[in-house]
């Protein structure tokens, strides 16, 4: 189904692969050939043949993951046998090839292997890839930040760790810490369970008291996966 071999690779993904072009890269195509001046439409034809090149290795980097961990037979089976896996799969595939977080697309890759392994990992799969395909290296960082203040203030005793499901002191370190990211950036890992955040009433990020157990969790996840945040090499 896949055209994938054994030994898949990331380099193994050429843009003379034999896949239909989608409509998207159809109308990309249509409209750089369309630009009155050659020159120009031919260097602009260069660029995107690079850009889908290089988005098709970055999806490579998550197939490969998969097939480090289960056979193409394995995985090819229960795509067919899963419609809920299937979408995990296809989620997971777009979000790697739009990705510039090498670590990011490493995980999605995990994620689904683990649940063509188990099908209990699937509700888990579907939960991970949608956070995944949300978070980018600055999200990563801000996270890195907060968690490592999170920890010294713990460690010192400067504040004690909280009892599971008790709110939180206020910490001055936290805080400042957390304000030096938008709010926008804040709000998206507040609404993702990533960051325990309070909001005001005009719905800025407000008070950052640390990273909620799925936060730390998650981020264990990523830096096994490698350097969280180190971006694409091609």
């Amino acid at each position: 189904m896949l055209g994938l071999t054994e030994t898949w690779h990331p380099d193994d993904v050429t843009p003379e692969d034999k896949l239909p072009p989608s409509i998207p890269d159809i109308l990309t195509r249509a409209a750089i050939e369309a630009v009155p001046i050659p020159s120009a439409s031919a260097s602009l034809m260069t660029i995107y043949d690079g850009f889908h090149k290089r988005r098709a290795h970055r999806m490579g980097q998550a197939l490969a993951e998969i097939t480090e961990r289960v056979t193409v037979e394995q995985l090819e089976a229960r795509l067919s046998e899963s419609e809920s896996l299937d979408a995990v799969f296809g989620t997971a595939l777009a979000a790697a090839a739009s990705s510039g977080l090498e670590a990011k697309r490493r995980m999605l890759g995990a994620v689904v292997a683990q649940a063509v392994l188990d099908d209990a990992m699937i509700d888990e799969a579907i939960l991970l890839t949608d956070v995944l395909s949300q978070i980018e290296a600055p999200h990563v960082r801000c996270l890195e930040d907060v968690h490592r203040v999170q920890k010294e203030v713990e460690t010192s005793g400067e504040r004690p760790p909280a009892a599971a499901g008790a709110e939180r002191e206020i910490n001055q370190r936290i805080l400042d810490t957390g304000r030096k990211y938008p709010s926008p950036l804040l709000k998206t890992l507040a609404n993702l369970s990533l960051l325990d955040a309070e909001t005001s009433w005009d719905r800025s990020v407000d008070y950052v008291h640390g990273l909620t157990t799925f936060g730390e969790e998650f981020l264990q996840y990523l830096h096994g996966m490698g350097d969280a945040d180190r971006g694409d090499p091609v």
